[in-house]
């Protein structure tokens, strides 16, 4: 599968209309990627990631990038998630994975607690950007935030 990004592109009437890259996206977001629906509420749009996407990209005045960082150091719940906007999708997502990959260590070898593993992993994320966003919260795709 690789890499998928949600490309949203807000409309006047507050909807979106997405689309799917399989392999990211940068310059030009449309021509990376192909339709998946129109006519989408902010929750819908929300509802659709999960920890299989890399990035949600919204494309309106500008072009705006969130990580898709997966919070579980199990591996098994992929709705645990946050959004954190990054202006270097490509080293935002190498550093994420090293601090997941040494989450998901801890917890094997060293017997670290699930939660605690967790948390950790949200400080250290809030600590690299103060963009961060719950999947419930839809507000950050309005606006420049």
């Amino acid at each position: 599968m690789g890499r998928r990004t949600l490309v949203a592109l807000p409309r006047p009437d507050g909807r979106y209309d997405c689309r799917l890259a399989h392999w990211g996206v940068d310059a030009d977001p449309i021509t990376q990627s192909r339709p998946l629906g129109n006519d989408w509420t902010a929750a819908a749009v929300l509802a659709t990631i999960d920890a299989t996407y890399d990035q949600l990209v919204v494309l309106d005045e500008s072009v705006r990038t969130y990580a898709v960082c997966w919070l579980d150091p199990t591996l098994s719940d992929l709705d645990d998630i946050v959004f954190a906007r990054t202006a270097d999708p490509d080293a935002f997502r190498t550093w994420w994975v090293d601090r997941r990959d040494e989450a998901c260590r801890a917890l094997d070898s060293e017997g670290t607690d699930p939660a605690n593993a967790r948390r950790a992993l949200l400080a250290s994320l809030r600590d690299r950007t103060s963009s961060v966003y719950w999947p419930d919260d839809a507000s950050f795709l309005r606006g420049d935030r």
